[in-house]
């Protein structure tokens, strides 16, 4: 009798595929909804209206109960720079998997 073991295998593969997709896709989904406000927050960043809400937090201004991790200089840079490697990745991961055909 022969062994269907590579059956079971490759619906292993196809169902475990098939669920990471439409993951992968729900979040580029919500990635690509929220571009707009990176956008934003990119421009916070380098804004004029940032540098007086430093000043005011400096001055202590800005009531307590606000959060003010938007008014340090690494949180938005890192958060940029994390923007970024994750588009260069998904372009690296698309001509991999495109390749790969």
């Amino acid at each position: 009798m022969r062994d269907y073991g590579h059956i079971i295998r490759m619906e292993n593969i196809l169902d475990s595929g098939t669920e990471n997709l439409e993951k992968l896709n729900n979040m580029l989904d919500t990635l690509e909804s929220e571009l707009k406000d990176y956008k934003a927050l990119k421009d916070y960043y380098l804004s004029n209206e940032r540098n007086l809400d430093l000043s005011d937090d400096e001055n202590g201004l800005i009531p307590g109960e606000i959060s003010t991790g938007v008014l340090g200089e690494d949180y938005i840079f890192d958060f940029l720079g994390d923007e970024r490697d994750t588009a260069l990745r998904l372009i690296e991961l698309g001509l991999k998997m495109l390749k790969n055909e």
